[in-house]
């Protein structure tokens, strides 16, 4: 088996490449002066970068939502997700434009508190999507987003049910082997990661093999994969951060002649389009669902009632689920969203969201 993992992963990325590579879509640039009508509300979204699905999909949602409303939703993200001093150039150069409101997905909070600032004095209102971790400094008119640590527990019970029945166990009883990817360093990583091991307490003998970053990129998921496997062949159990990073430990594992689903399972969080189709054809296991595209539409709907004078939760959370092949239409279809609620900070820690509980189990 390991003769047969070293010869094929010589030609797996540019099969890799071939085989499941969808295009992604290009960034949209630096800053560029904008006429803006009067009557028309002007604000922006502002990603760590656009080469996810996942960041595509909310500003899609945010756009569709703003252009019923009869606003001009500006997009703004660096090439690189890990370009933290763009981001803030680009925030710097939103506010000089004019905003009158911003949104901001970052994943260095620390690095966006200087312009937090500077929209403050401003008197530009700022929000964060896709994170309710509120930032060191600054004032922040809404977070909105789902519970990183609680979602990913969702996956950690998930891996128990899938060993259980892989082996021929109660979920309690469950043995197998994990790996996870990890995303850039940040609070992020910390709630999916700690979230995630937390979950798999649930079956205590259950090994984490090892873990490492994969950038959020699917390319150097199918290389950590591919590592991964030729130490460690028999891996039940790829856990990643993001869904693009799963699909690169997925295309991995099948080029090196493992059979999805059988052999080995991928559960990632994000409910990205590219995985959902993958899901429907029995060649990806489960993503923890979070509507990217819905998050982007409560993000301008929360925007909207804060200019119309409403008062707004502060945390607004956001629904997720557990999306395999038994309610992945239903997912798609939107039947599985639930309104936003009010939420509260979940805070980067190391306890889980809400509660002075320990997860009882650290990472390798």
């Amino acid at each position: 088996m390991q003769r047969k993992l070293r010869l094929a992963a010589a030609g797996i990325f540019t099969l890799a490449v071939l085989a499941w590579m969808v295009s992604k879509p290009p960034d949209t640039g630096p800053a560029r002066e904008i006429e803006t009508p009067g009557n028309f509300h002007f604000v922006a979204i502002v990603p760590p970068g656009m080469t996810s699905p996942f960041h595509v999909a909310i500003s899609e949602g945010a756009r569709t939502d703003g252009a019923r409303l009869g606003w001009r939703v500006e997009v703004q993200a660096t090439a690189s997700e890990s370009d933290f001093a763009g981001q803030v150039t680009l925030i710097q150069q939103l506010l000089e434009m004019g905003v009158e409101a911003i949104s901001i997905n970052s994943l260095q909070a620390d690095a966006i508190v200087p312009v937090v600032r500077a929209a403050n004095v401003k008197n530009v209102p700022v929000f964060i999507h896709n994170s309710l971790t509120p930032l060191p400094e600054g004032d922040i008119t809404a977070y909105i987003g789902y519970d990183q640590w609680r979602g990913a527990a969702k996956l950690g019970e998930y891996t128990c049910n899938l060993l259980a029945e892989k082996y021929g166990t109660t979920p309690e009883q469950a043995t197998g082997k994990v790996y996870i990817l990890l995303g850039i360093e940040g609070f992020h990583v910390h709630r999916r990661t700690q979230g995630y091991i937390a979950g798999l307490s649930r079956c205590p003998a259950v090994q984490i093999v090892g873990e490492q970053t994969a950038e959020w990129d699917r390319e150097m998921g199918a290389n950590v994969a591919t590592a991964a496997l030729q130490r460690t062949p028999d891996i039940d159990v790829f856990y990643s951060n993001s869904d693009e990073m799963g699909i690169g430990a997925a295309l991995a594992a099948e080029h090196l002649g493992l059979r999805i689903n059988r052999d080995f399972f991928v559960l990632s969080i994000d409910g990205n389009s590219p995985t959902l189709d993958l899901i429907r054809a029995d060649r990806y296991t489960a993503t923890l669902g979070v509507d990217p595209m819905r998050m982007g539409q409560t993000v301008i709907d929360t925007m909207n009632r804060v200019m119309n004078g409403e008062d707004v939760p502060q945390f607004v959370l956001t629904p997720s689920i557990v999306v395999d092949a038994t309610n992945v239409d239903a997912y798609v279809a939107g039947d599985t969203w639930t309104p936003p609620v009010a939420g509260s900070p979940e805070l980067d820690n190391g306890l889980p969201s809400g509660s002075e509980e320990t997860s009882g189990r650290t990472p390798p």
